[in-house]
């Protein structure tokens, strides 16, 4: 056992690091955290600044002043105010992509669901929406609201492509018209439903408002259900 350690050691030698070496890694750690501390201080001041006003309302001087940054320091991450919305909007839509590839992508059924202790059903990718929301509710105001933002337009066809090219090649082409009109069915009224939540001051809890989401995702599934007992019943001789 020692002979196979000391020969497996001497094959994969930990790294050895000359000092020069170590002072620009510890370097590079400061310059990312430094980088992400700039990121974090004027995503958070256009957020606020787009709780008050439009995005071409907003100059580069008042954001910086708010985030007690240089211009010349915002010149050095962006190019301009629509650039920085962009890459806020583009870093919420990844954390979205994920949640929509992990709820829509399951092996035997179009939503991927779970069962609790307790019998109870649930869909813990609409739980993260609404933990999300609960955390970042001024942001995920302005991707809603803001006229600028295709946040929603490019996550609903994300949702339908994923959904799609699922079922694709196990549906005909009737059957994956019922899924499609489920799925727009279902995003319109979960959106509707965000919306309200976000407009009436959040009174309900992320638990309320997920139970009810999901009552109603699971609800309208019974939809495309009665669409596949009739698609079976059709292909019987």
């Amino acid at each position: 056992m020692s002979e196979n350690m000391t020969t497996s050691s001497a094959k994969n030698p930990a790294p050895h690091f000359t000092a020069n070496e170590q002072t620009k890694q510890t370097g590079r750690k400061r310059d990312d955290r430094r980088t992400r501390r700039t990121v974090d201080a004027l995503q958070k001041s256009l957020i606020k600044l787009l709780l008050k006003k439009s995005l071409r309302d907003i100059t580069i001087t008042e954001l910086t002043e708010l985030a007690d940054i240089s211009r010349t320091t915002f010149y050095l991450h962006y190019t301009d105010i629509n650039d920085l919305f962009s890459n806020l909007e583009d870093d919420t839509y990844k954390r979205f992509e994920k949640i929509i590839h992990e709820s829509l992508v399951d092996s035997s059924m179009i939503l991927h669901i779970e069962v609790d202790k307790s019998g109870n059903v649930q869909l813990p990718g609409i739980y993260e929406v609404f933990k999300f929301i609960d955390d970042n509710t001024d942001l995920c105001i302005i991707l809603l609201t803001n006229p600028d933002s295709t946040f929603l337009s490019r996550i609903w066809e994300e949702g339908r492509t994923t959904l799609m090219n699922k079922t694709a090649s196990t549906h005909n082409g009737k059957a994956n018209r019922a899924v499609e009109y489920y799925y727009y069915a279902i995003a319109n009224g979960v959106r509707g439903l965000i919306e309200h939540w976000l407009e009436t001051g959040m009174k309900e809890s992320v638990d309320e408002v997920y139970r009810i989401s999901t009552d109603y995702i699971l609800h309208n599934l019974s939809f495309l259900q009665r669409e596949s007992t009739q698609q079976k019943g059709i292909a019987q001789p």
